[in-house]
């Protein structure tokens, strides 16, 4: 009698660091000003990190402190395990999509390029569709449907990078395009990537995976 074995297919789950983005017993301040003291928290792939806080308490500076562009005055940053630093920041910014808080000098990206611009500023350049501030002057201020349009087309055009980051990214819009825009950065936690947004609309904070009051 010929025996038949059955072959069995054993599915185990492809085992991931889930520690994207670590700030572990962070202090971080301007001059002689403390904005934010013993700060710790971990943006995982596949969830969404709201940073809130009142205005001036230091958001924007934090999410400068994430990509290397300012120094940590105690504890680290940390990337998949490695330490950012202002030195080592450059390389890890290649991982990262960033739509700043200031979209509105970014409109040209909408429109035919003219001429090539000048050598770009190296804050406000995360890829290729963002460019320096302030060389990206629009011709006119962009609608709240072209913000929507322009975060589209970062994310669509970046789609490899694991680390998006956003400022203030509904502050602009109505009701629905916030909920548009919302639905983009869920694409993207999704995707399985760490997604941290600076936020205080009571939206973004409701559907975040935590949040993080500075």
């Amino acid at each position: 009698m010929k025996l038949r074995i059955k072959k069995l297919e054993l599915f185990v789950p492809l085992q991931q660091n889930t520690e994207m983005l670590e700030v572990k017993n962070v202090t971080i301040a301007v001059g002689e000003q403390v904005l934010a003291e013993n700060l710790s928290f971990i943006a995982n792939n596949g969830e969404l990190t709201c940073i809130t806080g009142e205005s001036g308490s230091g958001k924007t500076t934090l999410v400068r402190t994430l990509m290397g562009f300012l120094p940590v005055k105690e504890g680290f940053v940390s990337v998949d395990g490695e330490l950012l630093t202002i030195y080592s920041s450059h390389a890890f910014r290649e991982m990262m999509v960033y739509m700043p808080q200031d979209v509105q000098s970014l409109g040209f990206q909408l429109e035919e390029p003219e001429a090539p611009h000048s050598e770009a500023d190296d804050y406000a350049v995360w890829n290729e569709v963002l460019p320096a501030v302030e060389i990206a002057q629009s011709k006119a201020p962009l609608t709240t449907d072209e913000i929507v349009l322009l975060a589209e087309k970062a994310l669509q055009e970046n789609a490899e990078k694991p680390i998006v980051i956003a400022d203030e990214p509904t502050a602009l819009l109505s009701s629905d395009q916030a909920h548009q825009m919302l639905s983009l950065l869920m694409q993207q936690v999704a995707q399985g990537k760490a997604v941290v947004v600076v936020s205080r609309d009571p939206l973004v904070i409701e559907h975040a995976n935590q949040v993080i009051n500075i």
